[in-house]
């Protein structure tokens, strides 16, 4: 009787550990891959909000010194800051509809016709929808943010109504 003892791993048993191993890394990799995709998303995001916040606010002050009618209704830029050059935002200034403020004026009796025609001078003269988007390319997507606000110009509105 001849005895065999082994010692070692068969070859099979070998390339299938190794065979585990390669795909216990590769996930490993996809997992921190996506992972980091995640923060760049988040960081641009989180700095495209940013730009629009500052852009509306920069609108509101402009706003304080000239009138709707002496502005675009549609504004296009890009941000001179090297760091920032991979955003674009765009400005609209959009009169409001008032369509779901006021009713119609085959709705309105006599006697509201007055106000109402009051109502919509006022809203057509100092109230505005103010939109800001600001724009970024994500490998082959364009992402955006956008804000949307009602800007009231109190200086535009009837002294006595």
């Amino acid at each position: 009787m001849i005895s065999k003892r082994t010692y070692g791993f068969t070859l099979i048993e070998v390339l299938a550990a190794l065979l585990l191993f390669a795909l216990a890394i590769l996930g490993i990799t996809q997992g921190q891959s996506g992972s980091v995709n995640s923060i760049l998303r988040s960081e641009s995001m989180t700095q495209a909000a940013a730009l629009a916040e500052q852009k509306m606010t920069e609108i509101e002050l402009e706003l304080q010194k000239k009138n709707f009618e002496s502005m675009k209704e549609e504004e296009k830029g890009e941000y001179k800051d090297e760091k920032l050059k991979q955003f674009k935002w765009i400005r609209l200034i959009e009169p409001v509809d008032l369509g779901c403020f006021l009713p119609d004026k085959d709705e309105a009796s006599s006697e509201q016709q007055g106000f109402l025609s009051l109502a919509r001078k006022i809203f057509e003269k100092s109230i505005r929808k103010i939109v800001v988007r600001v724009e970024w390319m994500e490998g082959e997507r364009i992402r955006s943010t956008q804000y949307v606000q009602l800007y009231v110009r109190f200086e535009d509105l009837p002294d006595n109504f």
